[in-house]
């Protein structure tokens, strides 16, 4: 296990097999006699080291790919937070309140009196 965050960072473990998903191929690594655990092939021995990685010698957090998926997502968030802004002034909070006039304060309109 290569991974620096990974619980079992620096053990040795066996391969027992491989499993797809959507997000890729994960490894099937036996930790014990009972527990199997699964993970992505980049984070085991199984795959060569990332360039970036090995080249900045671990000091980069993030590689530039990461950094760029990063800034496309927040990007989007952004865009999206401006569309809901936008839109907020056509919501029931925004919308002025019409309040029906009485006899009284309508133009014309004089209040019939009541003959008693």
């Amino acid at each position: 296990m290569t991974h620096p965050f990974h619980p079992l960072s620096g053990r040795l473990l066996v391969c027992v097999g491989e499993r797809y998903n959507r997000y890729g191929t994960r490894l099937l690594l036996r930790v014990d006699e009972e527990h199997v655990c699964s993970v992505p092939r980049q984070w085991t021995d199984v795959v060569a080291p990332d360039p970036e990685v090995v080249i900045g010698e671990g000091r980069a957090l993030l590689r530039v790919a990461d950094l760029l998926e990063l800034a496309g997502l927040v990007s989007h968030l952004v865009e999206q937070e401006r569309r809901a802004q936008a839109r907020k002034g056509n919501n029931a909070a925004h919308v002025k309140r019409n309040v029906p006039l009485t006899e009284r304060s309508r133009p014309g309109h004089a209040r019939k009196r009541e003959k008693t």
